[in-house]
């Protein structure tokens, strides 16, 4: 029987690598990025800030401590679409931007692995949901190591099991 040639982590890594940067590509002109805290370590094994700088990322910020500025006319989310608390949190930054600021903003929020129906719902309750533009970033499994692969999930054990 032949080896088995094993999963390629390398082309895993470099597939979120060029879907993230063509997400931000599309975002034109400089731009804040509000990271979820927990997506900072994984997106940060395939992609360095100073590629982020490259694609007009300006200043990043974590969703968590709410310190979001104003500073740059466009701002991306990206963040879980199964965690409705990081859901009202985005629907909150929003809000606040769109009161306290002079800048007309140009939002849009990454989803990660997938858009769900109750962050729709979050967003569209909050009085968001129509001008925000929506993506999804499918990164389902993060290549620690040349053989390791783990889950961008932290509530997976409690989801499955408890």
């Amino acid at each position: 029987m032949a080896p088995h040639p094993g999963v390629d982590t390398d082309s895993i890594k470099e597939g979120a690598r060029k879907h993230l940067l063509g997400l931000l590509e599309g975002v034109r002109g400089k731009k804040n990025l509000v990271i979820e805290q927990s997506l900072a370590g994984p997106v940060g094994l395939f992609v360095k800030f100073s590629v982020l700088q490259e694609y007009g990322v300006d200043k990043v910020f974590f969703l968590e401590n709410d310190n979001l500025d104003s500073s740059q006319k466009n701002v991306i989310f990206l963040a879980s679409g199964e965690k409705a608390s990081q859901c009202i949190a985005i629907a909150g930054q929003i809000k606040r931007l769109q009161q306290n600021s002079n800048t007309a903003h140009d939002f849009s929020v990454i989803w990660v692995p997938r858009r769900t129906l109750v962050s729709d719902r979050i967003l569209e309750e909050s009085g968001v949901l129509g001008d925000i533009a929506i993506e999804i970033l499918p990164l389902h499994f993060v290549p620690l190591d040349q053989d390791i692969l783990t889950l961008a999930y932290d509530d997976a054990f409690g989801d499955l099991y408890l």
